[in-house]
């Protein structure tokens, strides 16, 4: 008889979600000296890669409540880093930009997210690291 059984694994979900814990606390250390939240920066880096979007598209792409993202453009654009404008093919939707100020920020915070990413993923070697990112963006890909 085995004495010693081999130890259970986590599931899946559970690894991600503790991946996903880890990650958000270093970046929430990075963003510090920013005054930024994470999901502040979050829309800012949406913004950034993806240029315009509406405020449904920014809903949709990141997956948060329609009135927490409206209080997260709000709090964006008192500091005067994003500016709702019409949009310029839907008259029925309102454009969120960076204003040059959130454009200045938005370099900060990718580089906050780079030191972020090295921090995260420093238990890897370089290539193990590289496959690391190429996997789990199969995965989100489906």
């Amino acid at each position: 008889m085995n004495e010693n059984p081999a130890p259970r694994r986590a599931s899946l979900g559970l690894v991600l979600r503790h991946a996903h814990l880890r990650a958000a606390q270093l970046f929430t250390e990075e963003l510090r000296p920013l005054g930024l939240e994470n999901h502040h920066a979050g829309v800012l880096l949406h913004i950034g890669l993806l240029e315009m979007q509406t405020q449904r598209q920014l809903v949709d792409s990141m997956g948060v409540d329609k009135s927490a993202m409206v209080r997260t453009l709000d709090a964006l654009e008192a500091r005067g880093l994003v500016r709702r404008e019409a949009h310029p093919t839907d008259r029925r939707a309102h454009a969120v930009v960076l204003t040059p100020a959130g454009q200045e920020l938005l370099a900060q915070v990718e580089a906050a997210a780079e030191r972020t990413d090295a921090r995260a993923t420093s238990c890897f070697t370089p290539e193990e690291r590289e496959l690391f990112h190429d996997l789990a963006a199969k995965f989100v890909r489906g």
